[in-house]
């Protein structure tokens, strides 16, 4: 699937509403959510749409957002 296919059927969890919850690509790899604006990442092409995940990135400024190696490095951790 590529960016489009998703943003025309994938929606915030967060906004349920009827016409809430569109989604836009924010970054390479990265989907926000222009109701709210909790953010997506995009793993392996796969986004991750968590609530928990949304609400991590809500409001980060789309230069601030991790590349996907970073993001992956950071949920991965052990520590």
């Amino acid at each position: 699937m590529n960016i489009q296919d998703y943003l025309d059927i994938l929606r915030c969890p967060h906004c349920t509403a009827e016409n809430k919850g569109l989604l836009s690509e924010v970054k390479s790899d990265w989907l926000g959510c222009s109701d709210c604006g909790r953010q997506y990442p995009m793993v392996e092409g796969i986004p991750v749409m968590l609530p928990e995940e949304g609400d991590k990135w809500q409001g980060v400024a789309a230069s601030e957002l991790p590349t996907i190696s970073e993001h992956d490095r950071f949920v991965n951790s052990t520590d």
